[in-house]
Protein backbone atom coordinates (compact mmCIF):
# COMPACT_ATOMS: atom_id res chain seq x y z
CA UNK A 1 0.00 0.00 0.00
CA UNK A 2 3.19 2.11 0.94
CA UNK A 3 4.11 1.67 -2.40
CA UNK A 4 1.11 2.79 -4.49
CA UNK A 5 0.59 5.40 -2.22
CA UNK A 6 2.59 7.18 0.07
CA UNK A 7 -0.07 9.57 1.13
CA UNK A 8 -2.70 7.20 2.64
CA UNK A 9 -5.21 8.44 4.32
CA UNK A 10 -3.70 7.23 7.06
CA UNK A 11 -0.30 9.05 6.52
CA UNK A 12 -2.51 12.25 6.36
CA UNK A 13 -5.05 11.64 8.72
CA UNK A 14 -4.69 10.58 12.79
CA UNK A 15 -5.77 7.22 12.25
CA UNK A 16 -2.93 4.28 12.84
CA UNK A 17 -0.36 3.64 10.33
CA UNK A 18 -0.59 -0.44 9.70
CA UNK A 19 3.10 -1.43 9.49
CA UNK A 20 3.17 -2.58 6.19
CA UNK A 21 1.89 1.13 4.92
CA UNK A 22 5.11 2.74 7.17
CA UNK A 23 7.83 3.67 4.11
CA UNK A 24 10.46 4.33 7.11
CA UNK A 25 12.88 1.97 8.40
CA UNK A 26 16.23 2.40 9.71
CA UNK A 27 18.02 4.41 7.88
CA UNK A 28 15.12 6.05 6.26
CA UNK A 29 14.46 7.46 9.69
CA UNK A 30 18.28 8.42 10.27
CA UNK A 31 18.24 10.45 6.89
CA UNK A 32 14.73 12.11 7.52
CA UNK A 33 15.54 13.09 11.22
CA UNK A 34 18.85 14.16 10.60
CA UNK A 35 18.41 16.34 8.08
CA UNK A 36 15.21 18.19 9.89
CA UNK A 37 17.58 18.02 13.55
CA UNK A 38 20.09 20.02 11.10
CA UNK A 39 18.02 22.76 9.97
CA UNK A 40 19.63 25.93 10.89
CA UNK A 41 17.63 26.35 14.10
CA UNK A 42 20.41 24.57 15.33
CA UNK A 43 22.81 27.39 14.62
CA UNK A 44 20.35 29.83 16.22
CA UNK A 45 20.74 27.57 19.14
CA UNK A 46 24.56 28.44 19.14
CA UNK A 47 24.14 31.76 18.74
CA UNK A 48 21.82 31.91 21.61
CA UNK A 49 24.59 29.72 23.51
CA UNK A 50 27.20 32.16 22.45
CA UNK A 51 26.05 34.91 24.76
CA UNK A 52 26.85 32.78 28.19
CA UNK A 53 29.53 30.66 27.40
CA UNK A 54 32.66 29.81 24.85
CA UNK A 55 32.74 26.96 22.63
CA UNK A 56 34.45 24.19 25.21
CA UNK A 57 31.52 25.16 27.67
CA UNK A 58 29.07 24.84 24.91
CA UNK A 59 29.96 21.56 23.56
CA UNK A 60 29.79 20.27 27.36
CA UNK A 61 26.45 21.99 27.77
CA UNK A 62 24.82 20.88 24.62
CA UNK A 63 25.65 17.43 24.68
CA UNK A 64 24.84 17.06 28.12
CA UNK A 65 21.54 18.76 27.92
CA UNK A 66 20.20 17.41 24.09
CA UNK A 67 21.03 13.76 25.35
CA UNK A 68 18.86 14.01 28.73
CA UNK A 69 16.51 15.62 26.96
CA UNK A 70 16.39 13.86 23.83
CA UNK A 71 15.88 10.36 25.55
CA UNK A 72 13.49 11.27 27.84
CA UNK A 73 11.12 12.80 25.27
CA UNK A 74 12.02 10.02 23.19
CA UNK A 75 10.94 7.08 25.64
CA UNK A 76 7.43 7.85 24.57
CA UNK A 77 6.97 9.91 21.48
CA UNK A 78 8.74 7.81 19.91
CA UNK A 79 8.36 4.11 21.17
CA UNK A 80 4.42 4.01 21.88
CA UNK A 81 4.02 6.09 18.68
CA UNK A 82 5.38 3.70 16.51
CA UNK A 83 4.56 0.63 18.20
CA UNK A 84 0.77 1.66 17.75
CA UNK A 85 1.34 3.85 14.47
CA UNK A 86 -0.04 6.90 16.19
CA UNK A 87 0.88 10.36 16.77
CA UNK A 88 1.84 12.14 19.63
CA UNK A 89 -1.38 13.73 20.85
CA UNK A 90 -3.33 10.18 20.48
CA UNK A 91 -0.53 8.71 22.36
CA UNK A 92 -0.88 11.30 24.75
CA UNK A 93 -4.92 10.88 25.48
CA UNK A 94 -4.52 8.27 28.09
CA UNK A 95 -2.50 11.04 30.02
CA UNK A 96 -4.72 13.66 29.49
CA UNK A 97 -8.13 12.70 28.44
CA UNK A 98 -9.68 13.51 25.44
CA UNK A 99 -10.31 17.21 25.95
CA UNK A 100 -7.44 17.89 27.89
CA UNK A 101 -5.28 16.41 24.99
CA UNK A 102 -6.99 19.35 22.94
CA UNK A 103 -6.04 21.70 24.92
CA UNK A 104 -2.88 20.71 24.68
CA UNK A 105 -3.07 20.46 20.84
CA UNK A 106 -3.76 24.15 21.06
CA UNK A 107 -0.78 25.30 23.15
CA UNK A 108 1.70 22.84 21.45
CA UNK A 109 -0.08 24.61 18.04
CA UNK A 110 0.99 28.18 19.35
CA UNK A 111 4.71 26.68 19.81
CA UNK A 112 4.94 25.07 16.76
CA UNK A 113 3.93 27.86 14.63
CA UNK A 114 6.55 30.01 16.36
CA UNK A 115 9.08 27.76 15.59
CA UNK A 116 7.75 28.29 11.80
CA UNK A 117 7.80 31.81 12.02
CA UNK A 118 11.15 31.94 13.24
CA UNK A 119 12.90 29.70 10.65
CA UNK A 120 10.57 31.46 7.99
CA UNK A 121 11.53 34.81 9.04
CA UNK A 122 15.73 32.63 8.72
CA UNK A 123 15.12 32.32 5.32
CA UNK A 124 14.20 35.84 4.60
CA UNK A 125 17.18 37.41 6.28
CA UNK A 126 19.65 34.93 4.31
CA UNK A 127 17.98 36.07 0.91
CA UNK A 128 18.03 39.49 2.72
CA UNK A 129 21.82 38.95 3.46
CA UNK A 130 22.32 37.69 -0.37
CA UNK A 131 20.82 40.60 -1.78
CA UNK A 132 22.71 43.43 0.39
CA UNK A 133 26.00 41.34 -0.76
CA UNK A 134 25.79 41.10 -3.84
CA UNK A 135 23.10 44.89 -4.57
CA UNK A 136 24.09 46.92 -1.61
CA UNK A 137 20.23 47.28 -0.79
CA UNK A 138 19.36 46.50 2.53
CA UNK A 139 16.16 44.43 3.00
CA UNK A 140 17.36 42.30 5.95
CA UNK A 141 14.66 43.92 7.81
CA UNK A 142 11.15 45.71 7.27
CA UNK A 143 8.18 45.12 5.27
CA UNK A 144 10.87 43.66 2.79
CA UNK A 145 11.97 40.84 4.98
CA UNK A 146 8.22 39.83 6.21
CA UNK A 147 7.08 39.85 2.35
CA UNK A 148 10.27 37.22 1.85
CA UNK A 149 8.85 35.44 5.56
CA UNK A 150 5.82 35.05 3.46
CA UNK A 151 6.92 33.25 0.52
CA UNK A 152 9.16 30.87 2.35
CA UNK A 153 5.83 30.06 4.24
CA UNK A 154 4.13 29.14 0.71
CA UNK A 155 6.77 27.05 -0.23
CA UNK A 156 6.86 25.04 2.89
CA UNK A 157 2.58 24.65 2.63
CA UNK A 158 3.65 23.11 -0.38
CA UNK A 159 5.84 20.56 0.58
CA UNK A 160 4.06 19.92 3.73
CA UNK A 161 0.79 19.41 1.30
CA UNK A 162 3.01 16.68 -0.56
CA UNK A 163 3.18 14.73 2.23
CA UNK A 164 5.93 12.20 3.93
CA UNK A 165 6.70 11.11 -0.10
CA UNK A 166 8.89 14.68 -0.86
CA UNK A 167 9.33 15.44 3.18
CA UNK A 168 11.69 11.92 2.73
CA UNK A 169 12.99 13.02 -0.64
CA UNK A 170 14.04 16.62 0.59
CA UNK A 171 15.93 15.34 3.90
CA UNK A 172 18.26 12.94 2.00
CA UNK A 173 19.46 16.10 -0.16
CA UNK A 174 18.93 18.32 3.01
CA UNK A 175 21.59 15.77 5.35
CA UNK A 176 24.61 16.03 3.17
CA UNK A 177 23.74 19.69 2.66
CA UNK A 178 24.41 20.14 6.21
CA UNK A 179 27.97 17.83 6.21
CA UNK A 180 28.79 20.90 3.57
CA UNK A 181 27.71 23.63 5.59
CA UNK A 182 29.49 22.43 8.47
CA UNK A 183 33.18 21.79 5.84
CA UNK A 184 32.68 25.64 5.04
CA UNK A 185 32.26 26.96 8.55
CA UNK A 186 35.40 24.75 9.76
CA UNK A 187 37.28 25.73 6.54
CA UNK A 188 36.62 29.50 7.11
CA UNK A 189 37.19 29.07 10.77
CA UNK A 190 40.49 27.36 10.31
CA UNK A 191 41.42 29.87 7.25
CA UNK A 192 40.42 33.07 8.57
CA UNK A 193 40.63 33.42 12.44
CA UNK A 194 42.34 29.87 13.53
CA UNK A 195 40.81 27.48 16.30
CA UNK A 196 43.19 29.08 18.88
CA UNK A 197 41.09 32.19 18.23
CA UNK A 198 37.95 30.63 18.52
CA UNK A 199 38.48 28.62 21.68
CA UNK A 200 39.61 31.61 23.23
CA UNK A 201 36.84 33.34 22.22
CA UNK A 202 34.97 35.16 24.80
CA UNK A 203 31.11 34.80 25.29
CA UNK A 204 28.80 37.99 23.74
CA UNK A 205 26.97 38.98 27.01
CA UNK A 206 27.81 36.45 29.69
CA UNK A 207 26.90 36.85 33.52
CA UNK A 208 29.97 37.01 35.53
CA UNK A 209 29.51 34.01 37.23
CA UNK A 210 30.19 31.21 35.23
CA UNK A 211 28.67 28.14 36.67
CA UNK A 212 25.66 30.04 36.21
CA UNK A 213 26.71 30.59 32.60
CA UNK A 214 27.19 26.84 32.38
CA UNK A 215 23.69 26.04 33.47
CA UNK A 216 21.90 28.40 31.52
CA UNK A 217 23.63 26.74 28.65
CA UNK A 218 22.48 23.32 30.30
CA UNK A 219 19.08 24.71 30.35
CA UNK A 220 18.96 25.80 26.77
CA UNK A 221 20.39 23.12 25.32
CA UNK A 222 17.51 20.79 27.53
CA UNK A 223 15.40 23.32 25.99
CA UNK A 224 16.47 22.16 22.34
CA UNK A 225 16.05 18.59 23.68
CA UNK A 226 12.46 18.65 24.66
CA UNK A 227 11.53 20.79 21.99
CA UNK A 228 11.06 17.41 19.73
CA UNK A 229 8.24 16.42 21.56
CA UNK A 230 5.43 18.12 19.02
CA UNK A 231 7.20 17.44 16.09
CA UNK A 232 8.24 13.76 16.38
CA UNK A 233 5.02 11.99 16.87
CA UNK A 234 3.83 12.18 13.20
CA UNK A 235 6.82 10.85 11.57
CA UNK A 236 7.62 8.28 14.11
CA UNK A 237 4.27 6.54 13.70
CA UNK A 238 5.48 6.08 9.95
CA UNK A 239 8.66 3.78 11.21
CA UNK A 240 8.80 0.33 10.49
CA UNK A 241 10.10 -0.53 14.15
CA UNK A 242 10.53 1.34 17.64
CA UNK A 243 14.20 0.76 16.51
CA UNK A 244 14.03 2.73 13.74
CA UNK A 245 12.23 5.28 15.42
CA UNK A 246 14.48 5.62 18.76
CA UNK A 247 17.86 5.69 17.64
CA UNK A 248 17.82 7.76 15.16
CA UNK A 249 17.23 10.31 17.48
CA UNK A 250 20.13 9.75 19.06
CA UNK A 251 22.27 10.21 15.53
CA UNK A 252 20.60 13.22 14.69
CA UNK A 253 18.56 15.27 17.32
CA UNK A 254 22.05 14.69 19.74
CA UNK A 255 25.08 14.28 18.23
CA UNK A 256 24.17 16.06 14.93
CA UNK A 257 22.75 19.06 16.09
CA UNK A 258 25.22 18.87 18.71
CA UNK A 259 27.95 19.44 15.71
CA UNK A 260 25.95 22.10 14.16
CA UNK A 261 25.55 24.30 17.35
CA UNK A 262 28.90 24.27 18.50
CA UNK A 263 29.71 25.42 15.30
CA UNK A 264 27.10 27.95 15.50
CA UNK A 265 28.56 29.32 18.76
CA UNK A 266 32.40 29.50 16.82
CA UNK A 267 31.06 31.60 14.48
CA UNK A 268 28.38 33.68 16.45
CA UNK A 269 31.62 34.25 19.20
CA UNK A 270 33.76 35.00 16.13
CA UNK A 271 31.51 37.20 14.05
CA UNK A 272 29.81 38.82 17.17
CA UNK A 273 26.45 38.20 16.27
CA UNK A 274 23.88 35.36 17.09
CA UNK A 275 21.81 35.92 14.17
CA UNK A 276 22.97 32.64 12.09
CA UNK A 277 22.50 34.68 8.63
CA UNK A 278 25.04 37.13 8.86
CA UNK A 279 27.71 34.74 9.51
CA UNK A 280 28.04 33.43 6.21
CA UNK A 281 29.34 35.92 3.79
CA UNK A 282 31.61 37.35 6.51
CA UNK A 283 33.17 34.02 6.79
CA UNK A 284 33.69 32.88 3.55
CA UNK A 285 33.54 35.80 1.02
CA UNK A 286 30.84 36.61 -1.36
CA UNK A 287 30.62 33.56 -3.50
CA UNK A 288 31.40 31.05 -0.41
CA UNK A 289 28.98 32.76 1.85
CA UNK A 290 26.44 32.98 -0.76
CA UNK A 291 26.16 29.02 -1.13
CA UNK A 292 26.04 28.51 2.09
CA UNK A 293 22.94 31.06 2.38
CA UNK A 294 21.17 29.01 -0.05
CA UNK A 295 22.48 25.58 1.50
CA UNK A 296 20.70 26.90 5.00
CA UNK A 297 17.66 28.22 3.14
CA UNK A 298 17.11 25.12 1.54
CA UNK A 299 17.86 23.22 5.36
CA UNK A 300 14.99 25.32 6.96
CA UNK A 301 12.36 25.12 4.46
CA UNK A 302 12.68 21.21 4.80
CA UNK A 303 12.46 21.52 8.63
CA UNK A 304 9.00 23.95 8.19
CA UNK A 305 7.54 21.24 5.80
CA UNK A 306 8.00 18.31 8.84
CA UNK A 307 6.99 21.01 11.65
CA UNK A 308 3.59 21.81 9.60
CA UNK A 309 2.97 18.19 8.42
CA UNK A 310 3.05 17.01 12.20
CA UNK A 311 1.19 20.13 13.29
CA UNK A 312 -1.03 18.88 10.53
CA UNK A 313 -1.83 15.49 11.62
CA UNK A 314 -2.13 16.65 15.31
CA UNK A 315 -5.24 19.13 13.94
CA UNK A 316 -6.70 16.51 11.89
CA UNK A 317 -8.24 15.34 15.45
CA UNK A 318 -10.44 18.56 16.11
CA UNK A 319 -13.76 17.69 15.30
CA UNK A 320 -13.89 21.28 13.23
CA UNK A 321 -10.76 20.14 10.90
CA UNK A 322 -11.73 16.14 10.33
CA UNK A 323 -13.55 16.44 6.99
CA UNK A 324 -11.44 19.39 5.75
CA UNK A 325 -8.74 18.25 2.84
CA UNK A 326 -4.88 18.10 3.94
CA UNK A 327 -3.90 20.94 1.97
CA UNK A 328 -7.15 23.08 3.12
CA UNK A 329 -5.59 21.82 6.91
CA UNK A 330 -2.00 22.54 6.29
CA UNK A 331 -2.64 25.79 4.69
CA UNK A 332 -5.11 27.22 7.56
CA UNK A 333 -2.03 26.68 10.16
CA UNK A 334 -0.27 28.13 7.16
CA UNK A 335 -2.13 31.61 7.31
CA UNK A 336 -2.31 31.56 10.95
CA UNK A 337 1.82 31.52 10.71
CA UNK A 338 1.48 34.48 8.46
CA UNK A 339 -0.71 36.59 10.85
CA UNK A 340 2.67 36.08 13.36
CA UNK A 341 4.89 37.29 11.05
CA UNK A 342 3.99 40.68 11.97
CA UNK A 343 6.06 39.94 15.14
CA UNK A 344 8.55 37.82 13.26
CA UNK A 345 12.04 40.11 14.10
CA UNK A 346 11.01 40.33 17.91
CA UNK A 347 10.55 36.59 18.19
CA UNK A 348 13.51 35.95 16.44
CA UNK A 349 16.36 38.28 17.97
CA UNK A 350 14.64 36.46 21.67
CA UNK A 351 15.18 32.99 19.80
CA UNK A 352 16.10 31.86 23.50
CA UNK A 353 12.23 32.53 24.81
CA UNK A 354 11.61 28.89 22.58
CA UNK A 355 13.62 26.89 24.19
CA UNK A 356 12.89 27.78 27.52
CA UNK A 357 8.98 27.58 26.79
CA UNK A 358 10.10 24.26 25.09
CA UNK A 359 11.19 22.96 28.61
CA UNK A 360 8.58 24.69 30.65
CA UNK A 361 5.83 22.49 28.91
CA UNK A 362 6.79 19.82 27.14
CA UNK A 363 9.06 18.24 29.98
CA UNK A 364 6.12 17.96 32.30
CA UNK A 365 4.44 16.38 29.65
CA UNK A 366 7.11 13.89 28.79
CA UNK A 367 7.92 13.13 32.33
CA UNK A 368 3.94 12.53 33.30
CA UNK A 369 3.43 10.07 30.17
CA UNK A 370 6.57 7.89 31.38
CA UNK A 371 5.30 7.53 34.41
CA UNK A 372 1.45 6.50 32.51
CA UNK A 373 2.95 3.92 30.10
CA UNK A 374 6.08 2.47 31.42
CA UNK A 375 4.51 2.20 34.80
CA UNK A 376 0.87 2.53 35.03
CA UNK A 377 -0.39 1.22 31.70
CA UNK A 378 2.44 -1.28 31.35
CA UNK A 379 3.20 -0.44 27.68
CA UNK A 380 -0.14 -0.70 26.75
CA UNK A 381 -3.03 1.16 25.49
CA UNK A 382 -6.42 0.92 24.23
CA UNK A 383 -6.76 2.64 20.66
CA UNK A 384 -10.08 1.75 20.66
CA UNK A 385 -10.67 4.46 23.67
CA UNK A 386 -7.67 7.00 22.31
CA UNK A 387 -10.41 7.20 19.37
CA UNK A 388 -13.53 7.42 21.55
CA UNK A 389 -14.39 10.69 22.38
CA UNK A 390 -17.51 10.11 24.27
CA UNK A 391 -18.30 9.26 27.86
CA UNK A 392 -17.81 5.79 27.75
CA UNK A 393 -14.33 6.08 26.87
CA UNK A 394 -11.62 4.79 29.43
CA UNK A 395 -9.91 7.81 28.94
CA UNK A 396 -12.63 10.36 29.37
CA UNK A 397 -11.69 10.82 32.93
CA UNK A 398 -13.55 13.92 34.58
CA UNK A 399 -15.65 15.00 31.78
CA UNK A 400 -13.02 14.53 29.16
CA UNK A 401 -9.78 16.02 31.15
CA UNK A 402 -7.52 14.52 33.47
CA UNK A 403 -7.22 16.59 36.40
CA UNK A 404 -4.36 15.24 37.67
CA UNK A 405 -2.14 15.33 35.04
CA UNK A 406 -3.77 18.98 34.54
CA UNK A 407 -2.72 19.94 38.04
CA UNK A 408 0.85 18.33 38.19
CA UNK A 409 1.62 20.84 34.54
CA UNK A 410 0.22 23.87 35.95
CA UNK A 411 2.31 23.19 39.38
CA UNK A 412 5.36 21.83 36.99
CA UNK A 413 4.96 25.32 35.26
CA UNK A 414 4.69 27.45 38.85
CA UNK A 415 8.00 25.82 39.65
CA UNK A 416 9.53 26.53 36.26
CA UNK A 417 9.26 30.14 36.72
CA UNK A 418 9.60 30.02 40.26
CA UNK A 419 13.34 28.92 39.16
CA UNK A 420 14.29 30.73 35.68
CA UNK A 421 12.46 33.46 33.70
CA UNK A 422 12.50 31.87 29.89
CA UNK A 423 11.40 35.10 28.76
CA UNK A 424 13.97 37.60 29.79
CA UNK A 425 15.94 34.34 30.36
CA UNK A 426 16.85 35.52 34.11
CA UNK A 427 17.52 32.84 36.70
CA UNK A 428 16.14 33.03 40.37
CA UNK A 429 19.33 32.60 42.83
CA UNK A 430 17.76 29.13 43.23
CA UNK A 431 19.19 27.99 39.79
CA UNK A 432 22.38 27.40 40.47
CA UNK A 433 21.53 25.00 43.34
CA UNK A 434 18.63 23.36 41.05
CA UNK A 435 18.38 23.45 37.39
CA UNK A 436 14.87 24.23 36.27
CA UNK A 437 14.24 21.64 33.72
CA UNK A 438 16.03 19.12 36.08
CA UNK A 439 13.53 19.89 38.81
CA UNK A 440 10.41 20.27 36.88
CA UNK A 441 11.24 16.88 35.60
CA UNK A 442 11.69 15.36 38.95
CA UNK A 443 8.40 17.02 40.88
CA UNK A 444 6.44 15.61 37.78
CA UNK A 445 7.62 12.58 37.43
CA UNK A 446 6.48 12.37 41.20
CA UNK A 447 3.87 13.99 41.70
CA UNK A 448 2.29 11.89 38.92
CA UNK A 449 3.04 8.89 40.50
CA UNK A 450 1.89 9.52 43.64
CA UNK A 451 -1.26 11.52 42.73
CA UNK A 452 -2.24 9.15 39.62
CA UNK A 453 -1.62 6.15 42.09
CA UNK A 454 -3.68 7.37 44.78
CA UNK A 455 -6.89 9.31 42.55
CA UNK A 456 -6.86 7.70 39.18
CA UNK A 457 -5.13 3.94 39.24
CA UNK A 458 -6.40 3.18 43.31
CA UNK A 459 -10.15 3.91 42.17
CA UNK A 460 -9.90 2.63 38.67
CA UNK A 461 -9.70 5.77 36.75
CA UNK A 462 -8.52 6.05 33.48
CA UNK A 463 -8.21 2.92 32.49
CA UNK A 464 -5.36 1.13 34.21
CA UNK A 465 -7.07 -1.65 35.58
CA UNK A 466 -7.50 -3.36 32.54
CA UNK A 467 -5.38 -2.11 29.47
CA UNK A 468 -4.51 -5.11 27.62
CA UNK A 469 -7.15 -4.85 25.51
CA UNK A 470 -5.33 -2.10 23.66
CA UNK A 471 -2.76 -4.13 21.88
CA UNK A 472 -2.21 -1.80 18.40
CA UNK A 473 -1.43 -2.75 14.73
CA UNK A 474 2.37 -2.95 15.31
CA UNK A 475 3.65 -4.61 18.80
CA UNK A 476 7.32 -5.06 17.15
CA UNK A 477 10.06 -3.78 19.29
Amino acid sequence: MANEDINSEAQSESMPVLKNERPYAFKDYTVVITGFACAAWCFITGGSLALYVGVQTALVASIAGNMVAVLLMSLTTQVLNTKYGVDAYTGVRGVLGGKGTKVFLILMSVFVIAWLIILCMMVAKAVGHIVLGFTGIDITAGVPVIVLSLVAGAVCWFAAWKGPGLIKKLNTIVAPVFVIILIFLVVAITGNYGWDTVLSAQPLAPFEDEWMNFLIAFELSMGAGFSWWPNMGGVAKLCKTTRAAFWPNVIGLVFAATLGTVMGVAAALLIGDSDPTAWMIPMGGLALGTVALVLVIGADITACSVMLYNLGIGVKQVKSFVKLSWGKVTGLITIIAFIGMIWAEPLYARFYIILGISSMTCAPIAMMHLVDYYIFRKQHISLRDAYNNSSSSKYYFWGGFNWVAIGVFVASIVLYLSIFDPFMCIPQPIFRYCNATVATCVFSFAAYYVLGKLLLVNRGIGGFSDTKDGIGPDRTE
